[in-house]
C-alpha cells in the first residue's frame, strides 16, 4: 500500500525499534506504508511520523515523542498515530492493533473508525476522489443540485449511515446526477439549481452550526460518503 508523501521510508529494523519504545506492534498496513515513504496525512488527519535526522525539522514532532507526552491524557493502552490539529488522536489498542480508533478529546470517548489501517486508508482515498470531483465540476458549472418536494422550498435529505440521529442533506455536481435519485418516494422531487456563491457562504455555515452532513453525489440506492460542511469549505478555499 503506497501513500503519498515526500520524505524516504525505513527498514523494518527501524520501524521494530520504534516499535519498542512506543510499546506495541503498528498495524500491519501501517508498517508497510513507512516501509515506502514517511510523514503522511489523509484527510484531515496528520501521521506522526518516524524521527529521521536526515530531516530533523521535518520529523521533529514524531510518533513516539507524541506518545510520550500525551500518555497521561490519552485512554489506558491507546497507541496515537495521528491527530487533526483540532486535539482529537487517531490510533489503536494495544490488544486491538487491527481495528483503528478516535479518541474525541472533547468527550473523552473512542470511536470505531475503520475495522483495519487497510480500510481506513480506502475510505479517505474515496472521500478524496469524490471530494475533488465533486468541486471541480460545481466550480466549473457554478451550480450545486438538490431535489426538493416543493418547487423552491425544502431540500432532499436522509439519515446519516455514520452517525446516528443525524441528517445529511444530499447536494449532487450535476442535473443528471440528482435527476438519477428522482425515484421511489421521490419521483415526484423537484430538481433544484444552488449558486455555489450561495453554497459556500450561507447553506455550509448553516449546516455547520445545526451539525448537518453533507451527501455528495450520493446514487439512486442513497449510498455515498457523507463529509463535515467545513470540511467542504476548506477544500474551496
Amino acid at each position: 500500500m503506497r501513500l503519498e508523501t515526500n520524505l524516504p521510508g525505513f527498514s523494518v529494523e527501524t520501524i521494530e525499534q520504534v516499535e519498542q519504545q512506543v510499546g506495541s506492534r503498528f498495524p500491519d498496513g501501517l508498517r508497510d506504508a513507512w516501509g515506502h515513504g514517511n510523514k503522511f496525512e489523509l484527510g484531515d488527519w496528520f501521521f506522526y511520523p518516524i524521527k529521521d535526522e536526515r530531516f530533523f525539522n521535518k520529523t521533529w514532532d514524531d510518533v513516539i515523542r507524541a506518545n510520550e507526552l500525551k500518555q497521561e491524557e490519552l485512554p489506558e493502552g491507546f497507541v496515537t498515530l495521528a491527530t487533526n490539529g483540532s486535539g482529537d488522536e487517531l490510533g489503536f489498542l494495544k490488544d486491538d492493533r487491527e481495528t483503528i480508533y478516535v479518541w474525541w478529546h472533547e468527550l473523552d470517548e473512542l470511536q470505531v473508525a475503520a475495522l483495519s489501517f487497510e480500510a481506513f486508508v480506502e475510505v479517505k482515498q474515496a472521500e478524496s476522489d469524490v471530494l475533488e470531483t465533486f468541486c471541480e465540476r460545481v466550480d466549473e458549472n457554478g451550480l450545486v443540485f438538490g431535489l426538493s418536494a416543493e418547487q423552491d422550498d425544502g431540500w432532499a435529505y436522509a439519515p446519516s449511515h455514520v452517525e446516528k440521529d443525524t441528517d445529511v442533506l444530499l447536494f449532487f455536481s450535476s442535473r443528471e446526477l440528482a435527476l438519477a435519485c428522482r425515484a421511489e418516494e421521490w419521483a415526484d422531487y423537484h430538481v433544484i439549481e444552488l449558486p455555489v456563491e450561495l453554497f459556500l457562504e450561507r447553506w455550509l455555515p448553516n449546516m455547520s452550526d445545526d451539525e448537518l452532513l453533507c451527501g455528495l453525489d450520493w446514487s439512486r440506492e442513497l449510498v455515498g460518503l457523507e463529509y463535515d460542511p467545513e470540511t467542504i469549505l476548506e477544500y474551496f478555499e
